[in-house]
């Protein structure tokens, strides 16, 4: 079965509190999220690992904040959406907008696995 998320599942947690635990891999993906307000907004992928994702998007969001997110990808000879819920980590001014560093808190084990996998660079 199929699991899928929403944005009225923001309120699930089942993620891990550790900090940088899982290996990390350069990706510029597009990424679509959105906030508690139903807003959608648009940002680039900077990295991502099993635990989490950097994205570079033109809106700070405060610490704690849960979003949305979705990734449609093609990588090799992966067709993927990506769907998850995250908590923002962190927000950091940069020369190309905010590098902001996002935690999953709820994402199917296959995209979690889907992650590692390229992250680790088995595929």
């Amino acid at each position: 079965m199929t699991e899928s998320f929403a944005i009225t599942d923001l309120s699930e947690d089942s993620g891990s509190s550790n900090r940088r635990r899982d290996a990390r891999r350069m990706a510029f993906w597009t990424v679509s999220f959105q906030d508690l307000s139903g807003k959608w907004s648009r940002a680039k992928t900077d990295n991502v690992s099993a635990g989490g994702l950097q994205i570079i998007a033109d809106t700070s969001f405060p610490n704690g904040t849960k979003l949305f997110v979705r990734m449609p990808l093609i990588y090799r000879e992966h067709k993927k959406q990506i769907e998850a819920i995250v908590e923002v980590r962190y927000a950091v001014a940069s020369s190309v907008g905010f590098k902001t560093g996002l935690m999953f808190t709820r994402i199917t084990d296959p995209d979690r696995e889907f992650l590692r996998a390229y992250s680790e660079k088995e595929i």
